[in-house]
């Protein structure tokens, strides 16, 4: 069987991420041949076994000559595509993952009419032609059958995970905040510059607890390349020594800043997953998040929770958490055990075993 794989995004956060350990992590089986679709310079800049075969795709994302596909997909048995970005003749080859569909559910932060259309379009030309569609939590399962009345039955269900050789509890290393200039004690929140992080409502309630020094904490936003975004440019005039921007890490260096941070407070509206959430709780980092999307699927009893629309109860719960170090640390335990149930291993077995019912 020939199956071919569109790594084009692998570098990419999110789906990067999900795509290159899945590739790390899929064996070698007989009666299998796997060819990956991409630029020969963005795989040279990944790591994986040899066993995989390269055919050069430039296809540039989302552009016309994406949805055209690529001459040699026609000699595919299955095409395993990571996002909605389909190559529409070749679509009933297609096993198709579906991250999420925050373009759609967050449309007052995403404007795009044409990156609007081409999600409407694909969404619904996967639901009726591809093979099978996979999510990445049960949560993105239920947005897309009520979104776009996906039928459950031609969906499942294949979990990210974490890197747990990379994502391991640690000391605190002051080396690491000397070398990127990060206070000695911080709150953290990890995100891009998009709205949906819900990074303006975090700093509005912030605000009031450092004028009044109930919180003495500063809060390091890491995500956007050491720059704050411009719509939060305004609280850090308020209050320049509480808010602070970390440079962009090297991959491997992520862990540090989860490790050295006294609380992870992640604010979002809506996720397909949320790795950040993972990512500090292998590192031992406790978690505050917010009750919204896919959030309580992934964390479960794991992490103190807070409405994302309600600066009260964030502000009530964030001092809860920080008044005592048991707490503090019985959200630790609980985390590290949380991180048990996800494995790239299983994930990727999973995809295997998914390619194989189709071998028939």
């Amino acid at each position: 069987m020939k199956i071919g794989i569109d790594c084009r995004m692998i570098l990419h956060s999110g789906i990067g991420v999900h795509l290159e350990n899945i590739l790390k992590h899929l064996q070698k089986e007989e009666g299998f041949t796997y060819y990956l679709f991409a630029p020969g310079e963005i795989l040279d800049k990944v790591k994986l076994p040899d066993f995989y075969q390269h055919i050069e795709y430039r296809a540039g994302v989302y552009s016309l000559s994406e949805m055209r596909g690529h001459p040699r997909m026609s000699e595919m048995d299955l095409l395993h595509i990571p996002h909605f970005n389909v190559p529409f003749p070749y679509i009933k080859k297609c096993i198709v993952t579906i991250h999420d569909i925050i373009p759609y559910r967050m449309n007052e932060l995403h404007t795009g009419i044409k990156k609007r259309l081409y999600l409407f379009f694909s969404l619904y030309a996967i639901r009726t032609y591809a093979k099978k569609i996979v999510t990445v939590s049960d949560f993105t399962a239920k947005d897309l059958e009520l979104a776009f009345s996906y039928p459950q039955e031609r969906m499942q269900t294949i979990y990210n995970a974490v890197n747990t050789r990379l994502f391991v509890p640690g000391e605190k290393l002051k080396s690491f905040k000397s070398k990127y200039n990060l206070p000695e004690r911080y709150l953290l929140s990890v995100g891009i510059g998009k709205e949906h992080k819900n990074l303006a409502f975090l700093l509005d309630a912030l605000l009031p607890l450092w004028k009044n020094e109930s919180l003495k904490l500063p809060l390091v936003l890491a995500g956007s390349g050491g720059k704050i975004p411009d719509y939060l440019k305004p609280y850090r005039e308020e209050v320049a020594e509480f808010i602070w921007a970390c440079p962009h890490l090297p991959y491997e260096e992520l862990p540090e800043l989860y490790r050295n941070a006294e609380l992870l407070i992640y604010p979002s509206l809506y996720e397909g997953f949320g790795f950040p959430v993972l990512e500090a709780q292998a590192v031992a980092c406790p978690v505050y998040s917010s009750n919204a999307s896919v959030l309580p699927e992934i964390l479960k009893d794991s992490a103190y929770y807070f409405n994302p629309r309600d600066k009260e109860e964030l502000q009530k719960g964030l001092l809860h958490i920080l008044s005592s170090e048991e707490n503090r640390l019985m959200f630790v335990e609980k985390g590290l055990k949380n991180i048990e149930r996800f494995s790239w291993e299983r994930s990727a077995a999973e995809f295997s075993k998914l390619y194989k019912s189709f071998l028939v």
